[in-house]
């Protein structure tokens, strides 16, 4: 058994090649594509919850899609400290063969669950990217963003709001900094909220300039009116919150099931489970759907809620590459 701590985790992330990155993304495509296409091979039951009378909430994740099986736990602490968590992966038998920490793995899946669809999206000349947060989701977000979408087009700004300047000035030290020398024709820059009286026309003018909105945040309240965005002509590739997600003439979600038990987007929308498409089911198909040609040209907005069985697919993809770089800590006897 092999275990890998957060740092190890980030190593590996961090360290990516090409050829590397092309296995992680076959890994999680072919685990979700297996998620819609065949029912009766991958199981995925809802989640777990306990809140323990001290205020901290565990949430349990289990998953297998037959020949891998899985699960996923994640504590929020009820005193606002740091999220901990952990995947195991195991065997078929139940032999375990590695635990992971969670922290690093459920912001990458996530941020992989929505660039995996926007890697096909098409556009002409620079577009740019607004994205609301400045954490974890956010940063890597933008870096698989930069790296695999989209198929036609390039990037040619990015934006970050987020409510603290402290935040974005860590954003700015850590990923801003490391990104500029990689795109060097790519402009980033801020929207800071909290002290600046100018930041709802600054956030609107970024919104009716920006092809793909990412809502990386846990707001329970709207990032935005949907008036941001509707003069705008783009065509636009969102994860947003609220009535803006009707928006979208293409609604894709990571699992419809789930959605309509988690998402309050969808369920105060009246949205139907028929409306939904899984990106799943989007993978496999070639430019004759309509649903791709929509995909490429048109809005579409993309909700997650995130699974079990997306954090198995990583955990596998990353497990395998540890082996391979003699990364983590071997336990043979365990």
């Amino acid at each position: 058994m092999l275990i890998l701590s957060d740092k190890n985790v980030q190593e590996i992330l961090y360290g990516l090649s090409r050829k590397e990155w092309a296995h992680l993304l076959q890994i999680f495509s072919q685990f979700m594509t297996e998620y819609s296409a065949e029912p009766s091979k991958v199981f995925q039951p809802s989640r777990a919850r306990i809140t323990t009378s001290l205020g901290h909430n565990s949430l349990f994740m289990p998953a297998s899609n037959t020949l891998v099986t899985g699960i996923k736990s994640m504590t929020i602490p009820g005193d606002g400290s740091s999220i901990n968590g952990s995947v195991s992966i195991c065997k078929p038998t139940g032999e375990l063969e590695g635990l992971l920490n969670a922290r690093e793995l459920t912001a990458f899946r996530t941020s992989l669950a929505a660039n995996i669809i926007f890697s096909r999206r098409m556009w002409d000349g620079a577009e740019n990217i607004v994205i609301f947060g400045a954490g974890k989701q956010a940063e890597w977000h933008l870096r698989i963003a930069l790296l695999i979408g989209p198929a036609a087009g390039t990037i040619g700004k990015v934006t970050i709001v987020n409510r603290s300047q402290s935040a974005l000035d860590k954003f700015e030290q850590g990923v801003f900094a490391d990104l500029r020398p990689k795109y060097p024709t790519v402009v980033f820059e801020s929207i800071v909220k909290t002290g600046n009286p100018g930041h709802e026309e600054q956030i609107k003018s970024a919104l009716q300039d920006a092809a793909v909105v990412f809502a990386c945040t846990p707001s329970v309240e709207p990032l935005f009116p949907y008036s941001y965005l509707q003069n705008s002509e783009k065509k636009k590739f969102s994860e947003v919150d609220k009535a803006t997600i009707l928006s979208g003439k293409l609604l894709c979600v990571d699992s419809k099931e789930e959605c309509m038990v988690e998402a309050g987007e969808l369920i105060m929308g009246n949205v139907s489970q028929e409306s939904l498409t899984e990106i799943g089911a989007l993978l496999p198909l070639d430019d004759d759907d309509e649903r791709v040609q929509i995909l490429k040209h048109e809005n579409v907005v993309f909700k997650c809620v995130g699974m079990g069985i997306m954090d198995v697919a990583i955990g596998t993809g990353v497990l395998e590459l540890a082996k391979k770089k003699h990364i983590g800590v071997e336990l043979s006897d365990f």
